[in-house]
């Protein structure tokens, strides 16, 4: 990993784990109301699964970067890390396509959770609607240039965010 991919790796999740989830409290304080029932239930579910997303969003950053040898931060033609020099389709990768936007949402979720805001459900789902558009427009015809036939192969196996409850091999 170079300088500025360990720059550029900072800098995103910075924004994606601080500035984004206090963004999500400015908005619940902002707009309250709740939708979960107790303080209790909300916390347990929420550090549920943003402990969950927080796991997988690092697990598949790692696997980029030591399956891949690149990172994340390339959209489109801005690259402020390495692009991925090889196909990564094992560990977070075998179970979907895109695991870091599926950690990002389950860790917005979770914080929604937590806090017990309405309001800030609104992340989660701009997230995922933001995933399937980036994969879409960005990740999908890159790598379906780079890596022509691997690529054509895996994407046809394993699905692109949420993970089938089947066993695949690739």
């Amino acid at each position: 990993m170079t300088l500025r991919d360990a720059a550029a790796t900072a800098a995103g999740w910075a924004v994606f784990m601080l500035a984004v989830p206090a963004l999500m409290i400015a908005l619940a304080h902002l707009f309250p109301g709740g939708f979960l029932p107790g303080a209790r239930p909300a916390l347990v579910i929420g550090a549920l699964c943003s402990g969950c997303g927080l796991f997988l969003a690092l697990w598949a950053n790692v696997a980029l970067f030591r399956q891949g040898g690149g990172g994340a931060a390339v959209i489109g033609r801005i690259k402020l890390s390495s692009e991925t020099k090889r196909l990564v389709t094992a560990g977070p990768y075998a179970l979907c396509r895109n695991p870091m936007h599926l950690g990002l949402v389950l860790f917005y979720l979770g914080l929604s959770c937590a806090i017990n805001s309405l309001c800030s459900l609104l992340v989660p789902a701009l997230t995922l609607a933001w995933a399937y558009v980036f994969a879409i427009c960005f990740d999908e015809p890159r790598l379906k240039r780079d890596f022509t036939e691997d690529y054509a192969r895996y994407s046809a196996q394993i699905p692109r965010l949420f993970p089938a409850l089947r066993k695949r091999k690739f």
